[in-house]
């Protein structure tokens, strides 16, 4: 994970994951339809642009790999 990025959106980061792919792809769904994201209501512009792109680097992992394994 990107050493830059503050405890809080880490955390937030962390939390995604441990709910499953699932979760992180409904996530970066809303994201990339310009949908609401409540999950991310209480961060700022950039704070959320941060876990989009985190959370994006560490689903092209699940990519290139075996998806079966992701949740």
């Amino acid at each position: 994970m990107n050493p830059d990025l503050s405890e809080k959106v880490s955390i937030k980061i962390e939390l995604l994951c441990e709910a499953g792919c699932t979760q992180v792809n409904q996530v970066l769904e809303k994201a990339s339809n310009g949908v609401a994201i409540e999950e991310l209501a209480e961060f700022n512009e950039t704070e959320v642009e941060q876990i989009i792109i985190e959370l994006t680097n560490i689903m092209a992992v699940y990519e290139i790999s075996d998806a079966e394994d992701c949740d």
